[in-house]
């Protein structure tokens, strides 16, 4: 950790889902959609926000009982319910409050790395009128062999960077983030207003939450300008 007191941020890592945009009420109303047409109970909307992080998979297959379950089943289950999800995905998405505002106005380098399907990404950031920014690279979780917290999606973005972990900042609200940017070495800042609890997140080592993005450039500024200073 002792490097980053002379490394710029020069790279800001994105999750998607519950970081940059609150996807939560198209998939909790797709996840319970999907249960009735099964005939399975719904389920509160709390519990399938728990989830979202990690995908929905588990918790749905977790809802049929363990005998059966085979990989083909297990495919089946996620087929369906990603059909339900096509149809409702672009009901509602709604951009966290000053994360446009970061976006136009931080001077370095962004990406997001999610473990979304790369397929429900692109059309979500083209209605919101994010796909203009010059993303170096969006990173769902069907993009490379490996999702997060897995090192690899975020060093293939590093990768088309140059920049080094130490340069490199994840912004997310969830376990796969706070735990890749361990797992690559690099700074992660949490969300307080995501989908998983901020306490476990710091116990897992966040390095600094953040309550709006109003926080996120002058927190980057700051660490930038000490790095100047020591330099």
């Amino acid at each position: 950790m002792s490097s980053f007191l002379h490394s710029k941020i020069e790279l800001v890592l994105f999750d998607f889902d519950g970081t940059l945009v609150d996807t939560a009420p198209d998939l909790v109303r797709a996840t319970n959609l999907y249960l009735r047409s099964k005939g399975l109970d719904e389920l509160p909307e709390r519990r399938i926000r728990d989830e979202i992080g990690n995908g929905l998979r588990k918790l749905i297959l977790d809802l049929y009982p363990s005998e059966g379950r085979d990989e083909g089943f297990k495919e089946r289950v996620e087929k369906e319910f990603l059909e339900v999800y096509e149809r409702e995905f672009l009901t509602s998405p709604r951009l966290f409050d000053g994360a446009m505002a970061f976006l136009q106005e931080f001077s370095g380098r962004v990406a997001i790395v999610s473990n979304k399907r790369e397929r429900f990404i692109k059309p979500i950031l083209e209605q919101l009128g994010l796909n203009h920014f010059p993303w170096v690279r969006v990173v769902g979780g069907d993009t490379f062999n490996h999702m997060k917290p897995h090192p690899e999606p975020f060093l293939k973005v590093l990768e088309l960077t140059g920049f080094s972990p130490d340069e490199t900042l994840i912004v997310g609200d969830g376990v796969p983030d706070i735990e890749g940017a361990m797992n690559i070495g690099c700074r992660s800042v949490a969300v307080e207003f995501g989908y998983s609890s901020v306490d476990l997140l710091k116990a897992l080592g966040a390095w600094r939450s953040i309550a709006s993005y109003d926080e996120l450039l002058p927190l980057i500024e700051s660490v930038n300008r000490a790095s100047k200073a020591i330099t």
